[in-house]
């Protein structure tokens, strides 16, 4: 009932997509208003960031909580953060006063006879032997997930006065039943620590469920009807609740400001029991079609209208539009990111008209205005891949399936959004992946 107030309470932007179908480089772009290609958080042999990688969010990319922090807010970050997760790449060094959770994927941090998750790629040369023996056992685990399959640590890190830094490992393994609960009770924590102090704050909750191993608390075993998914998301949704209900008795509900989206879309080798779906769209996590990248994204607070947005916007854009209901200055360091402030709180148009569609270095599709150009396709998450010449173009207001290739008969539109892609990709000049040398020292 809460995620379904916030819908009808908020407004509910329907053509929204992250930079990422899957979770580092997206929240790598939420937080800079960086696509990955810019800021080199992706990878073409690696996708995310593994358990000891060396490398993560580099120090020049400003955040947006650095953003805030510098205009007096107090800045926290509960839950998961897979941006890097050595003692430097930590979510205190970039900004955030505080932070309690996890410092990678809950699937991570696991051992399967000499297999670990630290290990299984760190020679890509036999990483796919080792997949071919670990892989059967890991996914039977994820499917009938106990606490004791994964040695993820949960942590603690403050940032101090002095500019140091105080980090901590809380419990290891991770009792991952708790986490929805911990990092819902940390947040109203945090929130009423900062209205205390009468100090505006920037809260970046960032539930680790409903990724696979699914876990919920006890109190929320069977209170579905959809079985173990339904249960999770039951939890997610009271968490929702307790945050809008903590702005209401706090009596800051009119200057407050929220957004709830997702860093991909579902990962369908594990639903229905075990993902979500992405109704009636196409793909999902690891994919370029609608269903990896575009994620239905909910936004309330003072002036914003509710009712439903068809405008285009994307993750990236989160930073400039946040900064500006602020009274903060755009960023110029996060040239990805639209200010979309007009659209939300007036009639404007939405200032982004296209949506790149990036699957590690490589564009794989392209959104301009309704219509979509697709150049390579995959059928299934690390499935095999199709190139397309010509592209398929599709008409998404009538085809949100993505099932009819109109390029034969429209050439000319083909033409038009080529046109617009080669003045993109000429704008972009794309950095060295930071997660394929996550084995190696990162280096300024």
């Amino acid at each position: 009932p809460s995620i379904d107030e916030l819908v009808n309470t908020g407004q509910s932007w329907t053509n929204f997509y992250v930079s990422a179908s899957v979770c580092s480089p997206s929240r790598g772009a939420l937080l800079t208003g960086n696509l990955p290609v810019r800021t080199g958080l992706y990878g073409n042999r690696l996708a995310v960031l593994w358990p000891g990688s060396q490398t993560g969010m580099p120090a020049e990319q400003q955040t947006l909580a650095e953003t805030f922090k510098e205009h007096n807010y107090a800045t926290a970050m509960f839950g998961k953060w897979h941006l890097g997760d050595a003692p430097e790449f930590l979510p205190t060094r970039h900004g955030f006063d505080e932070w309690l959770g996890i410092p990678y994927s809950n699937d991570m941090d696991w051992t399967i006879g000499e297999i670990t998750s630290t290990n299984v790629n760190s020679d890509l040369s036999t990483s796919h032997e080792k997949w071919k023996k670990a892989g059967p056992i890991y996914v039977k685990q994820l499917l009938n997930p106990t606490l004791d399959d994964w040695n993820v640590p949960l942590m603690h890190s403050v940032s101090n006065a002095d500019e140091s830094y105080t980090d901590s490992i809380i419990q290891r393994p991770a009792d991952q039943t708790l986490y929805t609960q911990r990092f819902t009770n940390e947040s109203l924590r945090f929130i009423d620590q900062s209205v205390k102090a009468d100090k505006p704050f920037f809260v970046f909750l960032s539930h680790s469920m409903v990724h696979v191993p699914l876990f919920r608390s006890p109190a929320f075993v069977g209170k579905s009807a959809l079985g173990l998914y339904g249960d999770v998301l039951e939890e997610i949704d009271w968490s929702v609740g307790e945050i809008l209900k903590a702005l209401k008795e706090k009596q800051i509900e009119d200057n407050t400001y929220i957004v709830f989206t997702s860093d991909n879309g579902p990962w369908l080798t594990y639903a229905p029991e075990h993902a979500g779906s992405a109704g009636p769209l196409r793909g999902g996590k690891g994919q370029t079609y609608e269903g990896g990248m575009r994620v239905m994204t909910l936004f309330k607070g003072p002036q914003i209208k509710s009712g439903v947005v068809k405008a285009l916007g994307m993750d990236t854009d989160i930073f400039n539009t946040f900064l500006n209901l602020a009274n903060i200055p755009s960023k110029q360091s996060a040239v990805d990111s639209y200010d979309l402030s007009e659209t939300l709180i007036g009639n404007s148009a939405s200032p982004r008209d296209f949506v790149p569609f990036y699957r590690n270095s490589t564009l794989r599709a392209f959104r301009l205005g309704n219509q979509k150009l697709h150049f390579v396709t995959n059928d299934k998450f690390g499935g095999p891949t199709t190139d397309h010449e010509p592209p398929i173009l599709i008409d998404l207001v009538n085809d949100i399936a993505e099932n009819n290739d109109l390029s034969a008969t429209s050439p000319q539109a083909v033409k038009a959004i080529q046109q617009r892609v080669a003045e993109f990709q000429a704008s972009i000049t794309i950095a060295p992946s930071i997660f394929d040398r996550q084995k190696e020292k990162q280096t300024e």
